[in-house]
């Protein structure tokens, strides 16, 4: 599929500014010096990892204007897919935390195909928008749009340009008609001359269905995120809560955001809080009611990794990412260990 044209891209871009607002930096919150630089640890914590203040953050009501922010019973754990059953693996591994990420810097372009899926399913997305920037400087690295032809719906092609020494990973924006808005965050693709990657939108009706699914209707001014939990080797993680945060720094909770978890079943959807309040053995949860923020927002993940944490009280953030929180959109990320450089 060819490029589109200048025209064209300069219409998409200027769609997504409306869409966007004027921010378009994202962070990519991996704890390295990628995003900006303004998490500074507290060097006399266990692991460089700043505690979470003790209550009232802790089992306060109406921290965050309607929604407590739950203490999690037990420490986090890992748990693995096997043969369609989900196992339980021990305690979630954070060994990773601060050391150096794999991550290897960008060295040229890369030629990436495709397709543009209707997130949940495999379903093509015609005329989708696709625009890639580098987190750090929020520069566009790529843009195309996808296909419409019955044959090849929802494939695309593109050219994604050379990162700057700053950004490991991409951020793409998406946009098509009754898909308000995807961001995919965390977004590493290892260099090469190709590589190919399906990139998941979230249409209007699956954003109503979601917040469907724990009795709430969803508001269109507001922004949600998604996301899976992981440890060090890539496991699912449980017992965790999910927070938004307007600080990186700190936990600045946002008023009116909500954080739900999923079932893990083989259909797995978000449940109420009062029946999963903590990540589930999948890892999954959902935001919503983010208000627009300007600057944007942190998804934090923070929980208990040892009893001695739990039962001193001293929950922890392990992972976070920050998100765009312009109204009506989406984020998607992974949430994996903070790493450095």
């Amino acid at each position: 599929m060819r490029h589109a044209g200048l025209a064209t891209r300069s219409l998409a871009l200027a769609a997504l500014s409306a869409m966007t607002g004027c921010h378009l930096y994202f962070g990519d919150g991996r704890g390295d010096e990628n995003d900006g630089g303004d998490w500074v640890p507290d060097a006399d914590v266990l692991d460089g990892w700043p505690p979470v203040d003790a209550p009232p953050f802790i089992d306060a009501p109406d921290v965050d204007g309607g929604m407590p922010f739950p203490r999690p019973t037990a420490p986090m754990r890992a748990h693995a897919l096997v043969n369609g059953a989900w196992v339980d693996q021990g305690l979630a591994d954070w060994s990773c935390v601060n050391t150096p990420t794999s991550d290897l810097p960008s060295t040229g372009p890369i030629q990436l195909s495709g397709r543009v899926t209707d997130f949940p399913g495999t379903t093509g997305v015609p005329a989708a928008s696709i625009i890639a920037y580098a987190p750090s400087t929020s520069a566009v690295v790529g843009n195309t749009t996808s296909s419409s032809a019955g044959a090849t719906r929802g494939s695309y092609t593109m050219t994604l340009g050379m990162l700057p020494s700053t950004s490991r990973r991409y951020t793409f924006a998406i946009t098509a008609q009754n898909f308000p808005g995807t961001y995919l965050l965390e977004q590493y693709i290892a260099p090469a001359a190709t590589a190919m990657r399906d990139l998941p939108s979230v249409s209007t009706a699956t954003l109503n269905a979601l917040t469907a699914y724990v009795g709430l209707a969803r508001n269109p001014a507001n922004a949600m995120a998604l996301g899976t939990i992981y440890d060090c080797q890539g496991r699912s993680v449980s017992n965790a809560v999910v927070i938004a945060s307007r600080s990186r720094s700190t936990t600045d909770l946002v008023a009116g955001a909500r954080s739900f978890y999923y079932t893990a079943s083989a259909t797995s959807v978000p449940a109420r809080s009062d029946q999963v309040p903590f990540s589930n053995v999948d890892g999954k949860f959902m935001v919503i009611d983010v208000p627009p923020i300007s600057a944007g927002f942190s998804v934090q993940v923070l929980g208990f990794r040892t009893q001695a944490e739990l039962d001193a009280n001293t929950i922890r953030l392990v992972s976070q990412v920050w998100a765009p929180a312009n109204g009506g959109t989406v984020s998607i990320a992974p949430y994996e260990p903070r790493r450095s450089n």
